[in-house]
């Protein structure tokens, strides 16, 4: 983590420190008084890797004479920044002894007065040093990047900064005004609560290295451009990302995402918190100089984990961190700090990480990113990576927190989810594929109060949710359900889960006719449940159903009980009636209710007609015997006339 530091020593490095002497027989009867002017100047040398710094300082004694005595100063001291070397002071009659050393903390310059300085006398000090090039965040002075404080000192002063020209200027904490490559402070009228970080970027020279790294998602083609004059940190992340990528597209279980070539670029710090810079956005990955290679796992690590896929900032970058800690052990990428400490250390700044604000101060900024790596590092340890990995496939394959254990995402699921992932669904999630006790940990770190208060309806909503899973025997939760419990409407839920219910009771009913008649229920049944629960659009298709068994049960007796003669004889060379019947059956299996109501209404046309049909047929082979007996007696006759003839 980073920052514009402004704690003591740095407030005492920014007060001259002066030193009195009084006669022997006189003891000091009240503080020094004094003012002291200074007009500073900063002068970078990126060739040289160094700043000159210059302090015009003029003080004046204001401490008045003590009673029979003087006030007198006879040196000066003035903190200077640590890294200071090659330290020197003059008047304007020559050079000043002057010597250099801690003092309470705080490197102090001494110079030795060349006479003491009595009551309203005033000296003139020109004190000089340079700020080398080093390895403090803080103090860098490259032809790539200059960065470095800029004090004030005395009771009151000026600054002037002077930067070659070609350089991108950024000033953090108290301002300068740019004229071309001079930056001015104008009268600063308490130096000790003024200072500005300087940032200068000249980044036109990078030296590029790449590798190709062949992953389940397709190859990364890796390109890390670093300053020219920093090879040492490209060939390091290098290293470090050619070797993690494959371990960090394990650690989240999903296919690697990225299309097109993976750059990361050394850069300057953007933010005083977190990692230095804002997430990676378009095709570069920005990484700060002055982060470790645990960082460009980090950024990496937001290819896979993007707002589209999770929505709670405490999410991504917890996730990304602990993914970068993981991949990063094997890699000598060790973590830049101890999450749970720095969590503790800035527990009067905690808040819930469902809030982090988007603008949070340094502190609070701080307790967001520590947090959430522990919270997500304690939910590892809870549930499990496996769990993990799983929620994360569930929300890229669309599959919710409620539409069961049992549903497994498709592999290399492609396109962005429905939903992104929330607190409250990364709770629903994980408790609905691990039985860990997770949700004291939501309560206590992660959600906003009003969702706190959630919680006892929410439990008891899970448990008639389960019982309402439980009998449905397999069907499942309707989607008004599902959606009320996702959103945690969970009044809605319990009335939505009320109505399913009761349904399913008389869904129970009709099943068991269903089974008692033959007949096997047709998708549609389930999938009106689905889609409404125990609303009217599937109370109608229950109903609609129910008619058509009870229709089919009453033909079918009708089909299937004892057959008088004159029905066997109306269904001789007839349609069967049971053919029918089986045709309706199909029907309705296949969701065709019309179609099997016909069939049933034909089958009873059918049995209907045949008694009758039956009769027709007896009263036609009476009327047909009858016929040919008539016939038969009209031809006996005719023969007989024939043979009694002469």
């Amino acid at each position: 983590m980073r920052r514009l530091h402004r704690g003591p020593i740095l407030l005492a490095a920014a007060v001259a420190i002066l030193s009195s002497s009084f006669p022997a027989a006189i003891s000091r009867v009240r503080a020094a008084e004094y003012t002291l002017e200074s007009d500073a100047t900063y002068e970078v040398r990126p060739a040289d890797r160094r700043i000159d710094v210059g302090v015009d300082l003029t003080f004046t004694n204001t401490t008045p004479n003590p009673s029979g005595g003087f006030s007198v100063f006879d040196e000066l001291s003035v903190a200077i920044q640590d890294e200071a070397a090659d330290v020197t002071a003059r008047d304007d009659e020559g050079e000043l002894d002057v010597s250099v050393a801690v003092k309470g903390g705080v490197n102090v310059a001494t110079v030795d007065l060349r006479e003491g300085l009595r009551y309203k006398d005033a000296a003139t000090v020109d004190l000089s040093y340079e700020l080398p090039d080093s390895d403090d965040s803080q103090l860098r002075v490259r032809p790539s990047v200059v960065v470095f404080p800029a004090w004030s000192f005395g009771t009151s002063g000026e600054v002037t900064v002077q930067i070659p020209t070609g350089y991108e200027i950024r000033v953090d904490g108290d301002s300068l005004t740019a004229d071309g490559a001079t930056l001015t402070s104008g009268p600063i009228d308490d130096p000790s609560a003024w200072l500005a970080l300087v940032t200068a970027v000249n980044a036109e020279d990078y030296t590029n290295h790449d590798a190709n790294v062949p992953l389940d998602g397709g190859t990364a083609d890796l390109l890390v451009r670093a300053f020219a004059d920093d090879p040492e940190w490209g060939e390091e992340v290098t290293r470090v990302v050619a070797n993690g990528l494959p371990g960090i597209e394990a650690a989240i279980g999903l296919p690697y995402p990225h299309v097109g070539q993976l750059v990361l670029v050394e850069s300057v710090p953007t933010s005083a918190a977190g990692f230095g810079e804002a997430e990676g956005t378009g095709t570069e990955i920005p990484v700060a100089y002055d982060q470790p290679s645990f960082t460009a796992l980090h950024q990496v690590a937001h290819l896979w984990l993007t707002p589209a896929l999770v929505d709670a900032r405490w999410i991504r970058e917890g996730l990304s961190s602990h993914v970068a800690a993981t991949v990063g052990s094997d890699l000598g990428a060790d973590p830049p700090f101890d999450p749970a400490e720095v969590a503790t250390d800035h527990a009067d700044a905690a808040f819930p990480l469902d809030a982090w604000p988007p603008t949070a101060d340094p502190d609070a900024a701080a307790y967001g990113y520590a947090a959430s790596w522990a919270a997500i590092d304690e939910l590892d340890g809870l549930v499990g990576p496996e769990a993990l990995r799983e929620v994360l496939a569930r929300v890229q394959a669309s599959i919710g927190p409620y539409d069961g254990a049992e549903i497994s995402p498709s592999p290399g699921a492609e396109g962005p989810p429905a939903v992104a992932l929330t607190s409250r669904g990364f709770l629903d999630q994980l408790e609905t594929v691990s039985d860990a006790d997770i949700e004291p940990l939501f309560a206590e770190r992660v959600l906003i109060d009003a969702d706190v208060a959630l919680l006892p309806a929410r439990a008891e909503a899970r448990d008639a949710f389960d019982a309402l899973v439980t009998a449905s025997d397999g069907w499942g939760a309707p989607d008004p359900v599902r959606l009320a419990m996702t959103e945690w409407r969970f009044d809605d839920a319990q009335a939505q889960m009320a109505l399913a219910a009761d349904w399913l009771e008389r869904r129970d009913a009709l099943l068991q006719s269903m089974e008692e008649a033959g007949l096997s229920a047709p998708d549609r049944l389930q999938l009106a449940y689905r889609a409404y629960g125990g609303g009217p659009e599937a109370t109608d298709e229950l109903e609609a159903e129910t008619a058509v068994v009870r229709a089919y049960v009453g033909a079918a007796d009708r089909v299937n009980a004892p057959r008088s003669l004159f029905e066997r004889l109306g269904l001789i060379g007839s349609a069967d009636p049971a053919v029918q019947l089986a045709m309706a059956q199909g029907r309705f299996t296949d969701g065709d209710l019309s179609g099997s109501v016909a069939a049933i209404a034909e089958a009873q046309r059918i049995v209907a007609g045949a008694e009758t049909g039956g009769i027709v047929r007896i009263i036609s082979l009476v009327l047909l015997v009858v016929a040919l007996a008539i016939a038969a007696l009209i031809v006996f006759r005719r023969r007989a006339s024939y043979t009694a003839a002469p």
